[in-house]
């Protein structure tokens, strides 16, 4: 059975002629020229003067950045060195953040695993994070079913590294970077994940897991502790299913 692609499309045939690095190199290419990579690179400059503000080392920012690679879990790692906490503690809170990248990866791994093999597959779930898996979803229909494998890897490993070096040049820019600037620059991430989302919306599931979503927020993100979006998701996204799949029985 073929592997599905976004919204139903019929998967582009795959070109055995193109070795796997020139995908990879073309997925490199995808990443350089992607407005979302400039919105990346913003939010790791701020994350980069937020570091130095507080005194966190630049090397284990940027190991943050390579180990996690998920902005908001960093800021979470370095806010905990600020406060004093417990390692226990903001390993918990990072790994309760990070919850919303099991369904991401459940979602993107069957669009891009093509041949290859369960580690690779298994790899390749660590660099799923926001930036790719909205790019990839984006841009893998265009892709061949075969060759999307290298193509993510070389999209996520440059992001990853423009990650690093944001996180570097907001480093030595923060004595010059005001304070307001560097939290707005890190707030561009999540504002782009969103924008980003409706645009990719096609179906009514996506679109009113996207109204719920946005309508539960301000709720949970009052009452629901470390697990809102974990319970933004199961009730939003689950309420949008149910109705879709309502919608499709009576079709």
């Amino acid at each position: 059975m073929a592997n599905p692609t976004p919204s139903g499309a019929t998967p582009p045939p795959d070109a055995p002629e193109a070795p796997p690095r020139l995908w990879y190199l073309r997925g490199t290419i995808a990443a350089l020229t992607s407005i979302q990579a400039v919105v990346l690179f913003s939010g790791f400059v701020g994350f980069g003067g937020l570091v130095r503000d507080i005194g966190f080392p630049l090397g284990a920012a940027i190991l943050s950045t390579l180990i996690v690679w998920a902005l908001p879990a960093q800021v979470l790692i370095v806010g905990g060195f600020a406060a004093g906490s417990p390692v226990a503690v903001v390993a918990l809170a990072v790994g309760l953040s990070s919850a919303r990248f099991f369904p991401m990866v459940a979602s993107l791994l069957p669009v891009i695993r093509g041949r290859s093999g369960f580690w690779t597959q298994l790899a390749s779930s660590h660099f799923v994070a926001v930036t790719a898996w909205v790019e990839s979803f984006r841009l893998m229909p265009g892709v061949p079913v075969n060759a999307r494998m290298p193509f993510f890897f070389g999209m996520s490993i440059t992001f990853i590294l423009e990650s690093c070096i944001g996180t570097v040049i907001g480093f030595y820019l923060a004595a010059s970077l005001p304070q307001a600037l560097a939290n707005g620059l890190i707030f561009l991430t999540p504002i782009s994940f969103l924008l980003q989302l409706i645009r990719n919306s096609r179906d009514l599931i996506d679109r009113l897991a996207l109204v719920f979503g946005l309508l539960l927020s301000p709720v949970f993100a009052q009452y629901g502790g470390q697990l809102d979006l974990l319970w933004i998701g199961l009730i939003g996204g689950g309420a949008a299913y149910a109705i879709g799949r309502r919608r499709r029985a009576k079709a």
